[in-house]
């Protein structure tokens, strides 16, 4: 609080309040400031009058800091602070942050080349005291690349086809074709692996699908999951990560890298996923020779 009085009027109280007797005022006019939540006035036994500014900060003031998001990926991104720390509000730390609001800033922060992580931290001053707030970047090696093609075998199966879909291969949908990587016949696997971009895009949906390609239709089971060979039910991705247990003939999951569903998969950025299809529904197989397929990986809006 801001507090400016006639020096006069101060030092009059100040004595008549402490029950010292009246000394002679000065004739002159002159004017006490004091930036501080309060101060206070007492005069001596000498009819002198010490005065106290409270320094900013020390009267038990609110101070709070938020730093959204609070991790980034290794290829950076924007980062917004939120402040509420009273008057005369400075704001240091980050990358290069710059004033968007009376009590917001925002910070761009760029690719981390290094393979560790980079801590960025921020810290805000001001009458209410003091608070910091870090965002934390991934590191290029934090995410390591997906092992080799034909390194995954999944027990209970003739033979695993490992299919591995190229996210960065193309400005469009992905697609491959069974017959390309050893067919898919009765009691087979096929897994399609993919990894998402470092960025997300909360809400904003594809698909990951698959039919079937020459041969005739099959009905199959497939799920979308963070583990190879694996069909969980219910699926921790989604609610319709897993197709249904009676089959389709062309398995498809709805899928955002971000953001939040009761029914479709949330995938995370900079993670490797696997579509793992079976010719098989309920434990029985559905295929007799020959079946392939094509699978095709769209991806969302911007990425």
């Amino acid at each position: 609080m801001y507090m400016n009085r006639n020096l006069h009027r101060v030092l009059a109280a100040a004595v008549a309040s402490a029950g010292f007797a009246a000394v002679p005022m000065p004739t002159f006019g002159a004017t006490l400031s004091c930036t501080a939540a309060s101060f206070s006035a007492v005069a001596d036994s000498q009819g002198n009058i010490n005065v106290n500014c409270t320094s900013p900060g020390s009267t038990g003031g609110t101070c709070s800091i938020s730093a959204s998001p609070s991790s980034l990926p290794s290829s950076g991104g924007t980062v917004t602070v939120s402040v509420n720390c009273g008057a005369n509000t400075s704001l240091t730390g980050g990358k290069a942050a710059t004033a968007s609001g009376t009590n917001q800033w925002t910070d761009t922060i760029p690719a981390n080349t290094l393979s560790t992580g980079v801590t960025y931290t921020y810290t805000v001053t001001g009458d209410g005291g003091s608070k910091s707030a870090s965002v934390v970047e991934a590191g290029t090696g934090s995410t390591p690349p997906p092992p080799p093609g034909g390194a995954i075998a999944c027990s209970g199966f003739s033979k695993t086809h490992v299919i591995d879909v190229n996210w960065s291969g193309s400005t469009g949908n992905v697609r491959v074709l069974t017959k390309d990587y050893g067919g898919f016949g009765s009691n087979e696997i096929v897994v399609a692996r993919f990894t998402t971009p470092a960025s997300s895009a909360p809400n904003v949906y594809a698909q990951i699908k698959a039919g079937q390609w020459i041969d005739a239709d099959t009905a199959r089971t497939a799920a979308l999951s963070q583990t190879p060979c694996d069909f969980p039910s219910p699926n921790p991705l989604g609610r319709l990560a897993t197709t249904s247990g009676w089959g389709v003939i062309s398995p498809s999951v709805t899928y955002a890298i971000g953001g939040s569903s009761s029914f479709y998969a949330i995938l995370q950025p900079s993670t490797t996923y696997y579509f793992n299809i079976k010719n098989e529904v309920s434990g029985a197989s559905t295929c007799s020779g020959s079946c392939n397929m094509f699978i095709e990986l769209a991806k969302p809006n911007g990425l």
